[in-house]
């Protein structure tokens, strides 16, 4: 079905953006990297229709919604085998509705203390008849550009018969992906594919966005004639910082693997060091990877957990020193951009930057390991000097570093050299 979001008074070049998952929750960071990659598509003079998958879209339930934030971004919507009853989305596919079904027993099962697995939809290529099917729909109204979100996406655009050109928004490289979960001990919930399959995935496409520069690079020597962008995290405008009076640690994130890892790790193996030495010194811990702590981390001296917090701004300033102890990561640490922009000095590891390439290193404390991490952060907590150095470095330079003039002139150079 069609569901037309907002009218255009004048003719805007389009993009059709594949999608195989559920767009409801923006406390993912792909949800979040999405509306990053929305926001930069309309400031390129952009509209937007999203078409999904089917079937494969709506995962283990026959239901879904689309989130606010991401609707007011997009033209249209594009969702075969559904009805909309409100804002919600319903499949009428009977394999849909058999996979739910089969989803609730699992469920059970697992609730009864089965050991079960319940993988998701991530990293798996679309089936042959939904790529069928989303290529045709999409030959009957050809868009300026054609992209997949994520790689697995990319055996529809091959079946296109329209003119119109190829692209793909890497939240990960899903080749790397495995590896990086299995290195920080993660389970593998996913399928796993190889570099190989991937590339072939992406071998028709013209134009490749980013969420890492370390994964653009990666890539760039396999796809030499495509053109690539880095498109950086979302530079929000935010309100006056509300600066602590007195220094504090501060940590912010959503939920998923990475940061619960290394929030357990700064806990268990950082912050009581830290607290012995400074007990008055407070962790602060916002947003919804709260809720994963156990009651004994959530009660270690000085720490407290905070929630979702609505104004990023009561965070900010050169007292607060944001953390980013990440020691597995796949796409970008959107929490370090997040921190400079809310004018923060921030201390690191190595692999929280890596997303950024070399943008970001002098504005970052680097420390290479728990024991530097908390000797860096503890220098931080007693130099007032230095945190206000940092903070107004951050201030001045954060907002520029994360532009997207690269990959809005590489979607103006491509469709010039389409016409």
């Amino acid at each position: 079905m069609t569901d037309t979001t907002r009218p255009t008074d004048m003719p805007r070049p389009v993009m059709d953006i594949l999608v195989q998952r559920q767009l409801d929750n923006m406390a993912t960071g792909n949800c979040a990297y999405l509306e990053t990659f929305l926001r930069m598509v309309t400031a390129a003079g952009m509209d937007v229709r999203l078409v999904f998958a089917p079937f494969q879209s709506f995962g283990n339930r026959p239901w879904a919604e689309i989130h606010p934030r991401l609707e007011a971004l997009v033209r249209e919507i594009e969702w075969p085998a559904s009805v909309r009853i409100g804002k919600r989305y319903w499949s009428v596919s009977p394999r849909v509705w058999m996979r739910f079904a089969l989803r609730i027993l699992k469920e059970v099962w697992r609730r009864a203390g089965g050991k079960l697995t319940i993988a998701s939809y991530l990293g798996r290529e679309i089936a042959p008849g939904e790529a069928r099917r989303l290529a045709a729909l999409c030959d009957r109204r050809p868009a300026d550009i054609t992209l997949a979100e994520y790689s697995s996406m990319g055996p529809a655009l091959k079946l296109m018969r329209a003119r119109t050109i190829h692209a793909c928004l890497m939240h990960d490289l899903l080749s790397d992906r495995a590896a990086r979960f299995r290195a920080g001990g993660q389970l593998i919930d996913f399928d796993e594919t190889s570099l190989e399959t991937e590339l072939g995935w992406l071998s028709s496409c013209e134009l490749i966005f980013f969420a890492s520069v370390n994964e653009l690079e990666t890539l760039r020597p396999h796809l030499p004639a495509a053109r690539m962008a880095w498109v950086a995290p979302d530079a929000p405008e935010y309100g006056p910082i509300e600066d602590s009076p007195a220094p504090r640690v501060v940590f912010i994130g959503t939920v998923h693997g990475g940061n619960t890892e290394a929030l357990n790790h700064f806990l268990d193996d950082v912050w009581p060091g830290i607290a012995a030495e400074e007990p008055g010194l407070e962790l602060h811990i916002a947003g919804s990877i709260g809720k994963t702590l156990t009651p004994q981390r959530a009660g270690l001296p000085g720490v407290k957990v905070l929630g979702r917090v609505e104004h990023l701004e009561s965070l900010g300033g050169a007292n607060a020193i944001g953390i980013a102890p990440t020691r597995f990561a796949t796409g970008v640490s959107i929490k370090v951009a997040e921190y400079l922009l809310l004018g923060m000095p921030c201390a690191a590891y190595p692999l929280a930057l890596e997303g950024f390439g070399p943008v970001l290193d002098d504005l970052v404390v680097v420390a290479d390991g728990p024991d530097a991490l908390k000797a860096e952060i503890l220098a931080l907590a007693r130099d007032p000097a230095r945190r206000a150095a940092l903070s107004a470095k951050a201030k001045a330079e954060a907002r520029s570093r994360l532009s997207h003039a690269e990959p809005i002139r590489a979607i103006h150079e491509m469709l010039s050299g389409r016409k």
